[in-house]
This record gives structure tokens, C-alpha cells and sequence, in this order.
């Protein structure tokens, strides 16, 4: 197994953030809602809002950032026992190496106590991500048909559910 260090990223790593953020979108755009054109040219202040509006966990390999994963919790009485689960992502040469599965364990843990669900959507298509979420007990509840819209065609989403509790 890899030697990985995963910590919560807070104001003083958004050059990382940024750093991984941008790769993500260039290296998987399909997975993705945002693309490299729309962020590449945005200041730090606007990947600081990302960091200060969710939860955002690096992963770093010999101090350098590899893999990031983003958990927003839902706000308001009702909704605030879910959070919602984005931005999964390993640097491609970093893939296949358990990272993920590490990444999820840590997350899920994160969670207890304080989430009782937690949410994603994943292309419908992505059966790679797709696998490692339903090994970890995520559910599907639904597809969101044409859930993204990409030049002149469409990807359908997965919508998955965690039970923490």
C-alpha cells in the first residue's frame, strides 16, 4: 500500500486545492459539472470560497497533493443530518492503488456523529466509480437523465445514497 497522508484543506492550502482542482478538470472532464476553461483563469478568492463553503480532503503523496474529495452538508433544520459527496478524484498514475478506498474510509468516518447520509452523483457510465461506491454499501435511489449537458450531447447521472447510521 501506498504511503498516503489524507488531512482537511483549509485557507492556507488553496494553492493545493487549486493545483488538484484544475488537473481534475483537465485529466476527467466527463466526471466533473465545472471544466478547466471556466477555473483555470479564477483567482485565488474563488477557490477559497470553495475551501470555506464544504469540507475538502487532500491527499498527498511525498508532500505533493495527488487526490482530493469535497463533502458540503446540507443546511437547515431538515436537511442539515445529509452532506453531499463531489469531487472525487486520484491522479490517474495514482489510480488503481487503493487510494480511493482509503479516501471513502476516512470520509465515512469523518461522517459519524455528525451525518446520517451522505449523497453523489456519478456519471452513469463511470462503472469504475461506480463499483468502488457500491462496495462501500452506497445505493442507488435514481438516474437523473441528461444530467449534464457537454457540447452536443448528454450524461446521465447516478444518484447514490450512504446510510452512516
Amino acid at each position: 500500500m501506498l504511503n498516503i497522508e489524507i488531512k482537511t484543506l483549509d485557507i492556507n492550502d488553496v494553492e493545493d486545492f487549486r493545483t488538484i482542482r484544475l488537473s481534475a478538470l483537465k485529466k476527467s472532464p466527463k466526471i466533473f459539472g465545472s471544466t478547466y476553461s471556466a477555473e483555470v483563469n479564477q483567482s485565488l478568492i474563488f477557490f477559497e470560497a470553495c475551501l470555506s463553503n464544504s469540507s475538502v480532503l487532500g491527499v498527498y503523496h511525498k508532500n505533493k497533493i495527488i487526490g482530493l474529495a469535497t463533502l458540503t452538508q446540507e443546511v437547515g433544520a431538515k436537511f442539515s443530518h445529509k452532506a453531499h459527496l463531489s469531487s472525487v478524484f486520484i491522479e490517474p498514475e495514482f489510480q488503481q492503488k487503493s487510494i480511493a478506498n482509503q479516501l471513502l474510509n476516512i470520509i465515512i468516518k469523518y461522517c459519524k456523529n455528525k451525518i446520517e447520509q451522505i449523497l453523489l452523483t456519478v456519471a452513469d457510465d463511470n462503472k469504475v466509480a461506480i463499483h468502488l461506491y457500491e462496495k462501500f454499501g452506497f445505493q442507488t435511489y435514481g438516474i437523473e437523465h441528461k444530467a449534464l449537458k457537454e457540447n452536443d450531447g448528454y450524461i446521465d447521472e447516478r444518484l447514490m445514497k450512504f446510510f452512516v447510521i
